[in-house]
């Protein structure tokens, strides 16, 4: 067992530099919603493209254009197969949709239920009365194992597939954030060496002495693990539920990771562009007053809990008073998330995918949002 950090391991770095600076890239949760976040970084890295090498024939990849990535539960599968994997969005999209509905399909004693349309539903959510979970977490190592064997960074991936390591070299940088449920702790997951001096806690003495151990179906569980959804997972004394119920917006947790890119005795970084991705919002609604809305109230707190658009809207305003100090002058910041209106889609309503590109695609259409997408590529790319 390994007692200490792997400081041999090289991480990739991106083949483009910005003069302004580092570039970070921040992926909430969403389920099934993740798709729409996938959309729109692909069409950045299409405008990317368009502007940089529109003669090539090779697709412009986000490891090439952003020093560090974090994802949260959907968020950190996407980091880890644009990152950790170095995938083209435009694979990652097709995996993503592939994978869905292994995945979220409800089943009943290993048999899949998908066919049964509104019924099989009702019996997959019906599961949580006897305290288990809707989706066996079975699924989700298959398709992880399944995206790594056809995407590897070399053949070792190949070969050890959903059990390969989370950090070795030509690993991008990006990490995931997940919950340590019995210490109350966000813990993060990386695809490369972290040398700082954690403070002391048991939580992060485990991560310290075990992390380089850590692996990529592992830690993609690990993330995903929302209560009622799938099950908890239990490694090395720590139990890890989704990072959503801390870090649904991990946007935080990556702008304080920005030192992980510069040594202790270098200067603060620069940076040149922080871009957010969110899967979707739909409006606030209120909690009826009746005393038989329970499931509606405990719904409304767990909807502010995992509220993605409120940490985003306090990092703009940290960035706008940012902006006003030299150092920080030419950072910009770029916040997508689909505005759903009141048309909620599910975690797991992998059958409206086609809906939600749909959703997606209008949303990209939209004058203020072609703008919006120029400002961003040219904060990526010089």
């Amino acid at each position: 067992m390994s007692t200490t950090i792997n400081n041999n391991i090289k991480p990739y770095s991106p083949a483009t530099k910005h003069p302004n600076g580092l570039r970070l890239l921040s992926l909430d949760g969403g389920g099934v919603k993740g798709l729409s976040a996938l959309m729109i970084i692909d069409e950045i890295m299409r405008r990317v493209k368009k502007k940089t090498n529109p003669g090539s024939e090779e697709p412009c990849r986000p490891s090439d254009y952003f020093e560090l990535a974090a994802g949260t539960s959907t968020g950190g599968i996407i980091s880890i197969m644009l990152f950790r994997l170095r995938m083209t969005t435009g694979d990652a999209i097709k995996m993503y949709k592939q994978i869905a509905e292994q995945v979220f399909s409800p089943k009943l004693m290993g048999y899949n239920l998908g066919w049964m349309g509104a019924a099989g539903s009702w019996i997959g959510k019906s599961k949580v009365v006897g305290h288990a979970p809707q989706f066996d977490d079975a699924d989700l190592k298959k398709a992880i194992d399944f995206v790594v064997e056809q995407f590897p960074l070399d053949e070792e991936d190949k070969k050890a597939k959903g059990q390969a390591l989370l950090a070795r070299n030509g690993a991008a940088r990006m990490f995931l954030c997940t919950t340590a449920q019995n210490r109350a702790e966000t813990a993060l997951f990386r695809s490369y060496p972290h040398d700082v001096n954690y403070t002391s806690s048991k939580l992060n003495r485990i991560m310290k002495e075990h992390q380089s151990e850590a692996t990529i179906g592992l830690t993609v569980c690990a993330t995903s693990a929302a209560p009622t959804y799938f099950p908890e997972v239990k490694w090395n004394s720590l139990v890890f539920w989704d990072g959503g119920l801390l870090n649904n917006n991990p946007i935080d947790q990556l702008w304080v990771a920005r030192y992980d890119l510069v040594e202790p005795n270098e200067p603060e970084p620069k940076i040149s562009c922080v871009l957010s991705l969110g899967c979707g919002h739909v409006k606030a609604g209120t909690p009826s007053e009746s005393w038989f809305s329970l499931s509606s109230t405990v719904a409304s707190v767990v909807g502010f809990a995992t509220n993605t658009e409120a940490k985003g809207k306090d990092f703009s305003r940290h960035v706008s008073n940012l902006n006003r100090r030299p150092h920080y002058a030419n950072t910009k910041y770029f916040r997508f998330n689909v505005d759903m209106g009141t048309e909620e889609i599910g975690l797991a309503d992998y059958k409206r995918m086609e809906e939600l590109e749909q959703i997606t695609a209008r949303y990209l259409e939209q004058p203020n949002n072609q703008k919006y997408l120029d400002d961003c590529v040219m904060a990526l790319a010089a």
